[in-house]
């Protein structure tokens, strides 16, 4: 029942030296564990509800603080039970199978281009995501690239039973959900060009972290790029300390929602109920008040789930490398640009971390801004020689740029000239400068398309806000798109896309969109609404304007759009969008034609058009 080192003589400690190498030894060692204090005996006597943290060949262990103790419970120290125990987790307190931009294949493709990467074309691209969930991450790309091929896993039966309806229903051929435990793959499973796993890494046992490398490695293509997410320190350490707290008052719960429930009732204390001689009270709250902006399921996914690793970047860094892979550099490539985080930072960053290599400098990086989540890109160990230290801005030329900017209400206490927007997320910007005013002018009106560099160049030059010539106009350009690329607020690609295709001329929404928002409708539907930039959407239409959507098919002008919603308000089958029936009446173009506009508007700032 013990493992190597360990006998039952008293309670769990962890020297200075085993809390050293806590993360590089991934849990799996359990020779530098030592048991002390006898007195605390008691503490063996686990409920069965206390966390799993870790399995090897030897025992599983059981986590509290910095207790290790081994399970007595039979059959636990195998990797498939510890399988078993996730699936049915999942399963039981299921989430919403969203898409994430930062993970779709056509910004990898084109992040890995600022690194100096060549990679392969998406257009035709093997695409493989372990842990896909009911496959929502995977569902855009696979509309939108039909020649392409994509594969998901996932150890949730239910998620991909949910997953596989929705491929089905919309008779999607080239996407293929597996209920699979993603150990299994071998070599025999194929080769990808894409290997993504996001949201996995950090919630798996050691065996299974380690598969995900081995995955990376022999089933990723010659030119392939595999992403991986995980929790990181320092950001996560304040965390660590929340998810303990809570795991420790919810450890007798009997059921899920008992536990989720006695786990919330612990955030009281870690906020209002702190001493002001805390010195960790300010990151402690700053950790709890993010917590309580999230829905249960992440909660439960994230602060209760059996297993959550973080570790440091450089830690996960060895480990692909031992693997054979090497580091290419953040899916959020800004994030990396130590002049993002302000003078100070860029100051600091660079005296220290001159003339040290990639990863160093990025921990570095990591330590400065408390970084608790990153989004890794990596390669095949052979490539590395072609990896930039960091991106390449000057090589933002080559990219595709796209946006959508709202204005807004300007703050009373913004400075003068200042001009608000919201970005297409809704994020906020502020700017006085001509050039990035008028750069994201240019990519308003062109949105959801995308648009070449020389042709932002000559536009934004021929909308009179940027003086000079041409060579003044490019170099505006090119500062406003450094400006927007470090606030994140566009989005990027490194070849025309779905939105660029000029033969859709008529109302024409993207594949899939219709039939999810009736879906959606359904509280158990476990697949969020998405645009072919990836990114969630969440659209409440009214009666009339769901009516309508199907018929924006790409056979349906707008003429015959607006004779076919003005007979269904006539019939009396929808009301109109203010809610009231408009049955039997006339001369109602000019107002359903108001309604189709706004409709228009909508479905276009949400990238829900493809023209």
């Amino acid at each position: 029942m013990g493992g190597a080192g360990l006998s039952l003589s008293g309670a769990v400690d962890v020297s200075a030296n085993s809390e050293r190498n806590r993360h590089s030894e991934k849990y799996s060692a359990t020779s530098n564990v030592r048991l002390v204090n006898p007195s605390l005996r008691t503490l063996l006597l686990i409920p069965k509800s206390w966390l799993i943290l870790s399995i090897n060949r030897d025992s599983l262990l059981l986590r509290w603080g910095s207790f290790y103790l081994p399970s007595q419970e039979p059959g636990l120290n195998s990797p498939d039970t510890a399988n078993q125990l996730i699936a049915e987790h999942y399963d039981r307190t299921q989430y919403t199978s969203n898409a994430f931009f930062y993970s779709s294949p056509g910004h990898l493709r084109a992040t890995a281009h600022l690194y100096g990467v060549e990679t392969v074309p998406i257009e035709k691209a093997r695409v493989l995501e372990l842990g896909c969930a009911a496959g929502g991450n995977l569902l855009p790309f696979a509309l939108a690239y039909p020649d392409a091929h994509a594969v998901g896993v996932d150890l949730s039966p239910l998620q991909i039973q949910q997953g596989q309806k929705v491929v089905q229903d919309l008779g999607i051929k080239n996407l293929d959900l597996r209920a699979m435990s993603l150990t299994d793959i071998d070599n025999d499973f194929g080769e990808f060009d894409y290997i993504i796993v996001h949201g996995v890494f950090s919630w798996v046992p050691p065996e299974v972290r380690q598969a995900i490398l081995r995955i990376c490695r022999e089933n990723l293509s010659p030119q392939g790029i595999a992403y991986v997410s995980y929790n990181t320190y320092p950001g996560w350490k304040a965390g660590d300390i929340v998810r303990d707290a809570m795991l420790l008052h919810s450890h007798s719960a009997t059921s899920d929602e008992e536990k989720l429930s006695s786990a919330k009732a612990m955030l009281t204390l870690l906020s209002d109920g702190l001493a002001a001689s805390n010195p960790l009270a300010p990151s402690l709250r700053a950790a709890v008040a993010q917590l309580q902006k999230q829905s249960d399921y992440y909660v439960a996914h994230e602060y209760l789930e059996t297993f959550n690793a973080p570790c440091y970047f450089l830690e996960f860094a060895d480990a692909a490398q031992q693997a054979g892979l090497a580091y290419l550099g953040d899916a959020e490539a800004h994030c990396e640009l130590s002049a993002t985080y302000g003078q100070n930072v860029q100051l600091n960053h660079s005296l220290i971390a001159l003339g040290q290599p990639k990863v160093l400098r990025q921990q570095y990086l990591d330590l400065a801004v408390g970084r608790n989540f990153r989004k890794s890109m990596l390669v095949h160990q052979e490539r590395e020689a072609d990896v930039a230290v960091s991106p390449n801005l000057d090589l933002l030329r080559d990219l595709r740029w796209a946006g959508h900017f709202t204005k807004a209400d300007t703050p009373a206490n913004a400075p003068v000239g200042s001009q608000a927007f919201t970005n297409h997320k809704g994020g906020p910007l502020h700017t006085s400068e001509a050039k990035v005013l008028a750069v994201i002018k240019v990519l308003s009106d062109a949105w959801p398309a995308t648009i070449s560099f020389s042709d932002l160049v000559l536009q934004v030059q021929a909308s009179t806000l940027v003086e000079g010539n041409s060579g003044t106009a490019e170099q505006s350009v090119q500062e406003a798109l450094e400006i927007l690329f470090k606030l994140n607020q566009l989005r990027f690609s490194l070849e025309a896309g779905p939105y660029d295709d000029k033969r859709h001329d008529i109302p024409t929404l993207i594949p899939g969109f219709a039939y999810m928002q009736v879906a959606s409708k359904d509280a158990a539907f476990g697949v969020g609404c998405f645009s072919f930039w990836h990114d969630v959407v969440n659209v409440q239409l009214k009666d009339a304007e769901a009516f309508i959507l199907p018929y924006m098919n790409g056979t349906n002008s707008a003429a015959q759009l607006r004779t076919r919603l003005c007979d269904a308000l006539r019939q009396g089958k929808v009301a109109g969008t203010d809610g009231n029936m408009l049955t039997g009446q006339r001369n109602l173009d000019a107002k359903v034609q108001e309604m189709l506009d706004k409709l228009m508007a909508l479905l276009k700032a949400k990238g829900l058009l493809l023209a």
